[in-house]
């Protein structure tokens, strides 16, 4: 097996592990991997996002954040307001009893997050960031150019 085919399956496995850790995560919150996502988006935009941004940052299906937005307004988690920019897609914000919620789940993840990347220092941390960058942009690239091959 070839080095760069030795490192792409490490790193997989690396990438596997993690979304494992949050999927697990989300479980014991009583959400799907994917409602942790959305999650996320939406405690960390205040400012209000559509449901269409949503599933372009996720990279969820319209059914799958649909029926997560309903669920959680039902409970009281989120509401919708116009949006001056687009009227065809509606803010979505957190409530109070939603914010609360995002933050009892949401802010010790980040504090773990946050003490992860404490155990490296200045230097690997931007090393990290800017490497994991430049791989990110390339696959997102070639996948996308993929897609739109088989979309054709």
């Amino acid at each position: 097996m070839t080095d760069i085919r030795k490192e792409t399956k490490q790193l997989m496995r690396l990438f596997d592990q993690q979304g494992n850790l949050y999927e697990n995560y989300a479980r014991q919150h009583g959400l799907q991997g994917k409602s942790l996502n959305i999650l996320l988006w939406i405690y960390y935009n205040p400012q209000g996002v559509t449901q269409n941004w949503i599933c372009k940052k996720t990279y969820s299906t319209k059914q799958v954040v649909h029926a997560t937005i309903k669920n959680w307004q039902a409970k009281g988690y989120l509401y919708s307001k116009e949006n001056d920019k687009d009227r065809r897609h509606k803010l979505l914000f957190l409530t109070e009893i939603g914010r609360a919620f995002a933050s009892a789940i949401l802010d010790p993840l980040e504090e773990m997050e946050m003490m992860a990347m404490s155990t490296l220092t200045a230097e690997e941390r931007a090393v990290l960031l800017n490497v994991f960058g430049k791989y990110s942009n390339a696959v997102t690239a070639l996948l996308t150019e993929k897609k739109e091959e088989l979309d054709d």
